[in-house]
């Protein structure tokens, strides 16, 4: 049976009545809590004493004198007042009673919702719901004086208000017997409107409980029955097995030791054991939805408060995370109930088929999941399970079905399962795996809301632990989806400052959406030609954060992030030695030293320096923290027609390294061929997740096994998990546009994107046919500012004299030598002799 929100209930079934906590930037503030605070516990105390005054009201308690003399009846002297609340109580009492009679209860009852509403949810009275409760009050009160018949007096059970109403409207011109329908229908309808509640639905979850006992009951009932008939057979079996030793007694034979071969029965190869004792076949309906519906404004996280200072992601303190309120809720029709009778006919079917093809099975469970059933049968000891996969095309035509796959046998059990595709498939909302709790626990770091396996058990991933992604499957088979619903993992759990993307989308159209999120180090990156220098500098990024973890002394992204950092006390002195240039400008050059050291390099008894990749990492340049990275590239098979060694080449050294350092990268394609996912990166990147394709060959490209191209399509996916060999079958995660639209509107409007802008212009000029420069990082920059600084002193540039003043490995001064070459600060090389400085 359906359950509505209780707090959209308690605001009278208007989900506008209970504000949502997302609010964007630019609206009013709302009015301060403890306002509703104050309002709620004054109405639940105002509904407290007038429910108390009338259900104890009796007219003894009212004074016998003045005006109330009429309605007051005579008490004893001395005898105490029975309302509860007194004297005040006796006349407030009278009023409900005078006014509206019988209805005069729902007045305090009205009260007490409207103090809860406000004290509990910090909810709105809206003038629609107080009107609701008016109309209730006054079609009761009128319904109840036309059923007690009091045609000429306003003391009915209508009150006051029920008799002006009833005697001079409804009874006049519609009569009785139309005033109960009409009053009756106005008094239900309100009733509806204001609690929420629907009455179809309310007696549709009746009979699906009464269904389901009656169900329960008949399955009990079957399996007492073949309880009863198992322990049957095997009563006369011992009794049997009684008499035969009996008569071998008698007569004095021994029995064989193997049985005869006769003519009706051939000889077999393969002989097989008689069946053996297997539990009670049961069926598992796992695609009905569990989940409880969330109150308006929750969310799946809470936001943590952090510093980051990397990558420009300061400045996102009042980012507020989404809640479930973007996504569309679940549907209120629970999904179709699986047909018993159908499932065990089917069944059936299948025990026949094999048994006709001389394979003797017992019959197990039965699971129905979102896309497919799964029938598990127990083969006879002794049969090769391989029998049971050759006979895949026979079983598909006894059983009529679109789809057939044979899990010979399933992982971790001892049964073989039989997977057909169901006439009636359920989607599973985002919505639903957001709420699970699996999502929301605090072991997996990155959490991704993936699909529903045909156990109805949630699959969550964890990227963090992947810690790549592959997906690939054929157009139309959900990987767009599936991606859209990896995105909005991620969105609903980290802000801008604690999450970054890179976004590759080479077919132009399908990322787009996404260019407004404050996410995005670098708009989404659609020209195949400046992949390349993106993934460069992603390559670089990973390398520079790895030198800051050698500097800091920790081993991994985690541990960077969570370490004691000190705190900074800097001294003038201090500063001032920083401030100070690694070289004193006016110091002599000892031209001894120099020729002494080119006479050892050139002899072969000085070798080159280790090569450093960058230049030492300064403390105050080193950030608080790093925010994730999450690369994103839509469709491989486009950039590997591009540029396949750069771009495998960047792949591969992302995947091998990038873990330790929070950079993960997702790749998806729609032409898994083997010249497009190659070895290198499928070695790489372990975590796979396979929609339906073509043909086993892809499949095997894919999972290296076969099975995607017995998927049915539409979500329908396995999924290797990392540090697993077992594949999982399961529904993907359906998100529509509107959903993921909605997300990153809210997203958007709690900051503006902060495009990296060095990143950008290495990304252009790495696009760029013409310029045939290396992509240069910030850090390159700098150093390349030092050489030049160095040359124009020394008015010469060597390879040998970057490395001793600039403290360099000699693959990379001599890289720095060439970028000078480049830019027209030194000229080409002379052999042994110096470079020429054009600066002065």
């Amino acid at each position: 049976m359906p359950h509505r929100p209780m707090r959209g209930m308690l605001a009278g079934g208007n989900p506008d009545m209970a504000k949502s906590d997302n609010r964007k930037r630019g609206e009013a503030p709302e009015v301060p809590r403890w306002s509703n605070e104050v309002v709620g516990a004054i109405l639940i105390c105002a509904g407290l004493i007038a429910f108390l005054s009338v259900i104890s009201y009796t007219p003894r308690d009212l004074p016998s004198t003045g005006l109330m003399e009429a309605f007051a009846e005579p008490t004893p002297p001395g005898e105490p007042t029975h309302n509860f609340i007194g004297i005040v109580g006796a006349f407030l009492g009278f009023a409900q009673v005078s006014l509206f009679g019988a209805a005069g209860y729902i007045v305090p009852v009205a009260l007490i919702w409207f103090g809860v509403a406000k004290l509990v949810f910090d909810a709105r009275l809206w003038p629609r719901t107080m009107l609701g409760f008016t109309v209730l009050t006054l079609s009761g009160a009128a319904f109840m004086h036309a059923l007690g018949g009091h045609a000429d007096d306003f003391t009915g059970p209508g009150g006051v208000t029920g008799y002006l109403l009833a005697h001079f409207i409804f009874l006049k011109l519609i009569g009785k017997v139309g005033s109960l329908i009409l009053l009756g229908g106005t008094y239900l309808v309100a009733l509806i409107l204001i609690t929420g509640q629907r009455p179809i639905s309310f007696l549709k979850g009746c009979a699906a409980i009464v269904s389901g006992w009656i169900a329960a009951f008949r399955e009990r009932r079957e399996l007492t029955n073949l309880e009863t008939a198992k322990e049957e057979l095997r009563a006369a079996e011992r009794e049997r097995e009684r008499e035969r030793r009996r008569k071998e007694r008698e007569t004095g034979k021994v029995p064989p030791t193997a049985p005869a071969v006769t003519p009706e029965t051939p000889p077999n190869s393969q002989q097989e054991l008689p069946l053996r004792e297997t539990p009670a076949p049961q069926i598992f309906d796992a695609s009905q939805r569990r989940i409880e519906a969330p109150k308006p404004g929750d969310k799946p996280f809470e936001r943590k408060s952090a510093s980051h200072l990397s990558l420009s992601t300061a400045g996102f303190e009042d980012y507020d995370l989404p809640g479930f309120d973007l996504l569309d809720a679940l549907p209120e029709e629970e999904a179709p109930e699986a047909n018993r009778d159908e499932l065990l006919a089917t069944q059936r079917t299948i025990v026949e088929t094999l048994r006709a093809f001389g394979i003797e099975v017992t019959p197990g469970d039965i699971t129905r999941g979102p896309t497919i059933t799964r029938y598990e049968i127990y083969p006879s000891t002794g049969l090769r399970v391989s029998r049971i996969s050759q006979l895949e095309a026979d079983l598909a035509r006894a059983t009529c079905a679109e789809r057939i796959n044979i899990l010979a046998p399933i992982p971790g059990k001892d049964t073989v399962g039989i997977e057909l595709a169901n006439s009636q498939k359920v989607s599973v909302p985002l919505r639903e795996l957001l709420q699970d709790p699996e999502f929301r626990s605090a072991k997996k770091k990155i959490p991704l809301a993936l699909g529903k396996d045909v156990y109805g058990k949630t699959v969550i991933g964890d990227l963090a632990a992947m810690p790549h992604l592959l997906v690939a499957g054929a157009t139309g088979s959900g990987k767009s989806v599936c991606i859209n619903s990896i995105i909005a993992s991620m969105l609903f759990k980290f802000g801008p400052d604690e999450l970054r993307f890179i976004m590759v989308d080479p077919k132009v159209v399908e990322m787009q959406m996404y260019n407004k999120l404050p996410h995005l180090v670098v708009p989404v990156v659609t020209d195949p030609k400046k992949v390349v220098a993106a993934l460069k500098w992603v390559v670089n990024e990973m390398e520079k954060r790895y030198r800051v973890f050698a500097k800091t002394g920790v081993r991994n992204f985690d541990s960077f992030n969570n370490r004691v950092r000190p705190e900074k006390t800097e001294t003038p002195a201090e500063e001032t030695e920083q401030d100070t240039p690694p070289w004193n400008a006016d110091e002599e050059v000892d031209m001894e030293s120099i020729e002494s050291i080119a006479a050892a390099l050139e002899s072969g008894e000085l070798g080159p320096e280790a090569d450093e990749d960058e230049l030492p990492i300064e403390e105050d340049k080193i950030p608080d923290r790093y925010p994730y990275i999450v690369v994103l590239i839509d469709e491989l098979a486009d950039l590997m027609q591009t540029a396949p060694a750069d771009v495998e080449m960047c792949i591969a050294r992302i995947a091998q390294k990038a873990r330790a350092a929070g950079i993960h990268l997702i790749i998806a394609t729609q032409t898994p061929r083997a010249d497009v996912v190659t070895g290198i990166i499928k070695a790489n990147i372990p975590c796979r997740i396979a929609f339906q394709v073509s043909s086993q060959l892809d499949s095997r490209v894919i999972l290296d096994t076969k099975g995607a191209d017995k998927l049915v399509g539409k979500g329908d996916m396995l999924y290797l998990p990392p540090g697993s060999a077992k594949l999982e079958r399961s529904q993907g995660a359906f998100v529509s546009d509107e959903e993921v639209e909605r997300l990153v509107d809210h997203c958007a409007a709690q900051a503006e994107p902060n495009f990296e802008v060095d990143i950008q212009r290495s990304i252009d000029n790495g696009g760029d046919d013409d310029d045939g420069e290396e992509d240069i990082s910030a850090a390159d920059e700098e150093l390349i500012m030092r050489c030049i600084e160095v040359a124009r002193q020394e008015q010469k540039c060597s390879t040998s004299l970057l490395q001793r003043r600039l403290r360099l490995g000699y693959t990379r001064a001599a890289r720095m030598v060439d970028i000078l070459e480049a830019r027209g600060v030194v000229g080409p090389g002379d052999g042994a002799k110096p470079r020429e400085v054009y600066l002065k």
